[in-house]
């Protein structure tokens, strides 16, 4: 089986849930390729893509949660939307792709590319099965009117979500979102702190701001060190946000309380080894840490999906949200002091977040799916 990956750089979550299918069918014996389709158009406007979207989402975070406003009022089954039409115009070429590849079917983590290959399928252009895969906890502006085969969602509230929007309720398949193998690898947590150096001893709180360094990093390390006395280590991981990571060097220069991380590929060993984690609530940070199963706080969204995320996760009691700095450190402090109320919330998280997400996904794509008519 052949098997074309889409995904698009806004925000890496949509990577990382993009990766962790990818991983899931090339163990069941898939050839596979991950594709951003903007790069049709060349690099560089895939490149402003990614850009364009994390300017808005992080610099202009109001911007943002207006637009995601907008989008959901006139976000409908029943007519196409510009994002429809906008991500038409690479649709040929991803068309010309998929045959010139032979693919035996395509899966995509991202709105974008569901939009273009629901284009071809209703023009009749695309011969293969088509998926989804859903990376937040609700049904995003424009899902709606997409049409594929069969499109994976966090859970069956998001797919009765899915259905008052417009999306046929025989397409959805709750299998929660999609991590990577890394992530679910769990070492335990003296094995976590051992490999990265740490204490054992050491009460560590660690706070993430995903892969843009957002959820008002530097004030909510602040207020940690004000409320934290010596025995209590602040790790801050900084994503690829170079700017943050300097500023924070900067900053807290003479901290000795404070680890501070850029770009890391240990990212599940620093949630792993800690006893509290603060970062902001994109779907797939929010799921790694409830598949690693850690004490969570959640911090400033990007407004629009991660409130709503936020919002899941409080109401299903996996985490605590505290969007002002100086209440989110006082939540974490808290949780460090109530063994109960931490225990309560691992509980939570292993009844309610699936760590086999992107096995169960694969598996559909290779047997759960066969021979069932397709969506026209």
């Amino acid at each position: 089986m052949k098997v074309l990956v889409l995904s698009c750089s806004t925000g890496q979550g949509h990577n990382t849930a993009a990766q962790a299918v990818l991983e899931a069918l090339e163990a069941r014996g898939a050839v596979c390729a991950l594709l951003d389709p903007f790069s049709f158009k060349g690099e560089r406007v895939a490149r402003n893509v990614a850009n364009a979207y994390i300017r808005n989402a992080v610099f202009a975070p109001h911007l943002f949660g207006a637009l995601y406003r907008i989008g959901g009022w006139i976000s409908s089954s029943r007519r196409h939307s510009p994002v429809y039409w906008a991500n038409t115009r690479y649709a040929s070429e991803l068309q010309a792709h998929i045959e010139r590849e032979a693919f035996d079917a395509v899966v995509t983590s991202h709105l974008y590319p569901a939009e273009a290959l629901t284009f071809l399928k209703r023009k009749k252009r695309l011969h293969v099965p088509f998926y989804t895969v859903m990376t937040d906890y609700d049904c995003s502006p424009f899902w709606e009117e997409t049409r594929p085969d069969y499109c994976f969602t966090p859970s069956e509230e998001i797919s009765q979500i899915c259905v008052k929007r417009g999306m046929a309720r025989e397409r959805l398949v709750e299998t929660g979102i999609p991590v990577r193998k890394s992530t679910r690898e769990r070492i335990g947590k003296a094995a976590a702190r051992e490999s990265l150096g740490l204490n054992p001893q050491t009460r560590l709180i660690v706070v993430m701001g995903g892969s843009m360094g957002g959820g008002r990093m530097k004030d909510v390390v602040r207020e940690l060190l004000k409320r934290t006395e010596k025995g209590t280590l602040v790790a801050a991981l900084c994503g690829s946000n170079q700017a943050l990571t300097k500023h924070m060097m900067k900053r807290f220069a003479s901290e000795e309380r404070l680890r501070i991380v850029g770009y890391t590929a240990q990212a599940a060993r620093w949630m792993e080894a800690c006893d509290v984690l603060l970062t902001k609530p994109g779907g797939l940070s929010s799921t790694e840490a409830a598949v690693i199963n850690v004490p969570l706080v959640l911090t400033a969204p990007i407004p629009g999906c991660e409130t709503l995320n936020a919002a899941y996760f409080q109401n299903h009691g996996l985490a605590r949200r505290a969007f002002q700095p100086a209440l989110a450190a006082e939540e974490a402090l808290r949780l460090l002091e109530d063994e109960a109320a931490r225990q309560e919330m691992l509980r939570c998280q292993r009844t309610n977040v699936s760590a086999s997400a992107a096995d169960d996904i694969a598996d559909w794509i290779f047997h759960a799916g066969k021979g069932r008519e397709r969506c026209i």
